[in-house]
């Protein structure tokens, strides 16, 4: 491998994950606390991930008894490897475009091909924290109550190394071919993540309309239990037929060391290597001119003009300027925004196109939330609360402000300015938010004024603490100093605290909620979460603005 990509890789690696800074901190014995909050609030988490693996079993048990245990492998590396595609298009767009050493990359007499390939590793690296979660149950359960030996093991090994390969190439090659034909001048950035989601929702719909399609067509076969006793791996070669890549990986845990194992592990590995390559060669075509119009400066015309600047500054409320401020940042920083407004405009997304490719299957659903309104009206709450700590905006408000942050030290504006001028994008988001569920729940039951109101409401004040709690704690430890957008959002460790102190919030409420409902009815739970919901934003905003007035000042 040449010197110069070896060391670009080592180099990148560093700056993502603060390697040289991480190694010094421990043997210097320093950020004991934060590390061991992380440790904490990583911990937090184990219990729902240990109920997801006992749902697993439960899948594993009811395919081994049709004898179709390898569809269940399937459903690991698709599922793994549609959630790496997915963020793919994210993580490539910032790491490849939006990055701080860009601008002293590209003078450098260094391949394009060199520089994408050494942000590919670095990124693929990233997936392993992705995919690793999602794929490792699936293998584990499947080795464990299966009768495997250890070539099972071994294969899994390469199979896990490679898994993130191919759909990190298929966003890859996307992205820059999207960026090289949406290098428009004027509003580029808005025609990108607008083009972007668009193709997100697109690649989710055809992949569930598909897998639709191909479950479909094998029940409707006249010889379908006959095929399936016959066969125990029709399902996964009929399910197969949508994405091969995931067929493969799970052929060749299933089958070992045989032939057939062997040569369904070399297409799975081969293909991301084939894929990658191709990329290399695609990267030294087209990567710059898609790249150029993100690092260039354009100069204004008429220079030496005298400009009457009475009529542009005005005086206005600096709870507004902050918020504008906030709103513009992230919509000019694509990373910003497809991070913050990915998961609350996705998930709704996810919700109708389920819906509609579904047809007869989700009718006993139906049925179960017309028997329990109340469940589902709370349950909605929850979600559209739940967006507070999701789209990450409290968690990263002034994380994002990066060497910029003397700036707002400096500016002489009131403490409860910031706050709730930070506090007003999230909120927005979470409305735009809270209306997209309301529309895709009306794909499934019906919704009348009252549910509507009450959902929007009590959903929408309940983010409000939930976002300030991510803000408490990104106050208390920023994360200034970062090198890629990226870095500020989706490696900023205060997202996760805030999403583990957040999901304690939900579930205690929502315990609460469960105890209560069945004797004291709807109406006392939404009185109970409303004093809940006045008393934490109260307590959580009075305790912000202490913070702000004393750690703002001390930030350097």
């Amino acid at each position: 491998m040449n010197r110069k990509l070896i060391s670009l890789i080592r180099t990148d690696l560093n700056i993502t994950f603060g390697l040289s800074s991480l190694a010094y901190n421990i043997r210097k014995g320093k950020k004991i606390v934060p590390m061991a909050i992380v440790t904490l609030a990583i911990l937090s988490l184990l219990p729902s991930y240990i109920l997801v693996i006992r749902a697993l079993g439960s899948f594993y048990d009811a395919f081994r008894q049709i004898g179709q245990q390898s569809f269940f492998l399937h459903m690991g590396f698709m599922s793994a490897q549609l959630i790496v595609l997915v963020l793919g298009f994210m993580y490539v767009m910032s790491k490849y475009y939006f990055s701080n050493d860009l601008p002293h990359l590209v003078p450098l007499p260094i391949k394009p091909s060199h520089i994408i390939g050494s942000k590919f590793v670095s990124l693929m690296v990233s997936e392993y924290l992705t995919s690793l979660p999602v794929i490792i149950p699936f293998i584990i359960i499947y080795g464990t109550r299966g009768n495997v030996g250890i070539d099972y093991w071994l294969i899994s090994i390469l199979a896990v190394i490679a898994l993130p390969v191919l759909p990190l190439v298929i966003s890859s090659v996307f992205i820059m071919i999207f960026m090289k034909y949406t290098n428009i001048k004027g509003k580029k950035d808005l025609i990108r993540i607008i083009t972007a989601l668009v193709f997100i929702a697109l690649v989710i719909f055809v992949q569930l309309k598909l897998n639709q399609w191909t479950t479909q067509s094998m029940i409707d076969s006249e010889n379908f239990m006959f095929n399936l006793a016959r066969d125990a791996n029709l399902l996964l070669t009929k399910a197969g037929i949508a994405y091969p890549p995931a067929m493969w990986g799970a052929l060749a845990l299933s089958k070992g060391f045989s032939v057939q194992g062997v040569f369904n592990l070399f297409l799975f590995i081969g293909s991301g290597l084939v894929g990658f390559a191709l990329m290399m060669i695609l990267a030294e075509k087209i990567f710059f001119d898609g790249l150029i119009g993100n690092i260039e400066v354009s100069a204004s015309k008429g220079r030496g003009k005298k400009l009457d600047t009475s009529s542009v500054l005005k005086i206005g409320n600096p709870i507004i300027a902050i918020a504008k401020k906030e709103i513009l940042m992230i919509i000019k920083t694509p990373v910003y925004l497809m991070n913050s407004v990915g998961g609350v405009v996705i998930l709704p997304i996810l919700l109708v196109i389920s819906m509609v490719t579904g047809g007869e299957a989700y009718e006993p659903m139906k049925e179960m939330i017309l028997q329990s309104r109340e469940i589902l009206v709370l349950g909605s709450i929850a979600v559209i609360g739940s967006f507070g700590v999701l789209n990450a905006l409290g968690a990263t408000t002034f994380s994002r402000e990066g060497t910029n942050m003397w700036i707002q030290r400096t500016l002489p504006i009131d403490p409860r300015a910031q706050v709730i001028g930070r506090t007003l994008p999230s909120v927005a988001l979470q409305v735009v938010g809270g209306v997209l569920l309301i529309g895709g729940i009306f794909f499934i039951v019906p919704l009348n004024i009252f549910e509507i109101m009450i959902i929007l409401l009590l959903g929408i004040s309940a983010s409000v603490p939930l976002t300030m709690i991510g803000m408490t704690i990104d106050i208390i430890r920023p994360m200034i100093e970062w090198t890629n957008p990226q870095q500020a959002m989706k490696q900023n460790l205060n997202v996760l605290i805030s999403m583990a102190i957040g999901t304690l919030f939900l579930v205690g409420a929502a315990f609460l909620g469960y105890l209560l409902l069945p004797d004291y009815g709807l109406p006392v739970v939404l009185g109970l979460y409303v004093m809940i919901i006045v008393l934490s934003t109260v307590f959580i905003y009075k305790l912000l603005i202490d913070l702000v007035k004393t750690k703002l000042m001390d930030m350097e």
